[in-house]
């Protein structure tokens, strides 16, 4: 294991013309301001480390625990991240033009890069819609699927079924998963009706008062495809 008085010697080596740096480990928060380290790879490294106005330009971090570093203002211009854990870094004011993250993580979730330097996790288009449309499943969401609809809604299938059989009126979460619905059905595609089908409604056929206010909620073609499936789908119901 490294030590704190190492850290010098990474700008030492990239001086010397050092450019690949394997098995450092560096977490107690030590700093490397505003120093040069372009064409650098770093592979299987621990860092906690402020590397804030520091180049980058056409490096590669790979296999790297990157927790708590802080690139802020860094130069990151077609910098590679790769296999990395970021939990808690910060990219803030860095320019990321061509930066790349492949198969990173934050808390379990795969990352990306957004424009602003914040990390966000990916989620797949009609997901990220959802969260859009109804934050309040967004806060309580386990975010661990983000990627994978029929996970995520799903996982929302029972939340809706829950907050309708424990409420004697049709509460404001509710109101919005169905407007959302009806957003969503009124697109007429036949991928998007299935998603619907299988991952909200047929959690909800078992239930009649659930089925009641969908069938209530719901307009147009979108109740038209909630009676047929729940007549002659997978998962049935009399009511």
């Amino acid at each position: 294991m490294t030590t704190t008085t190492d850290m010098h010697s990474i700008i030492e080596k990239y001086k010397a013309g050092y450019r690949y740096f394997l098995n450092l480990d560096f977490d107690k928060g030590e700093k490397l301001i505003g120093q040069l380290l372009s064409n650098a790879t770093f592979e299987n490294c621990c860092f906690s480390v402020d590397f804030s106005q520091t180049d980058f330009t056409n490096s590669k971090f790979a296999n790297c625990n990157l927790k708590c570093s802080n690139f802020s203002h860094c130069n990151l211009t077609n910098t590679t991240f790769e296999n990395c854990s970021l939990e808690c870094a910060d990219f803030k004011n860095a320019k990321i033009d061509g930066t790349n993250l492949n198969n990173c993580h934050c808390y379990r979730h795969v990352v990306k890069l957004e424009a602003t330097g914040e990390l966000e996790s990916s989620k797949h288009p009609l997901v990220k819609e959802l969260y859009d449309n109804v934050v309040e499943f967004s806060k309580v969401a386990d975010h661990l699927n983000d990627e994978l609809p029929y996970m995520v809604f799903g996982e929302l299938s029972l939340k809706l079924f829950e907050d309708i059989a424990t409420n004697n009126t049709t509460t404001n979460f509710t109101a919005k998963c169905f407007q959302f619905f009806n957003l969503l059905g009124e697109r007429k595609d036949e991928s998007i009706d299935n998603l619907l089908v299988i991952g909200i409604y047929e959690g909800l056929y078992a239930s009649k008062k659930c089925n009641d206010i969908a069938r209530k909620l719901l307009i147009g073609r979108n109740k038209d495809v909630y009676e047929h499936w729940m007549k002659n789908g997978n998962v049935r119901s009399n009511y």
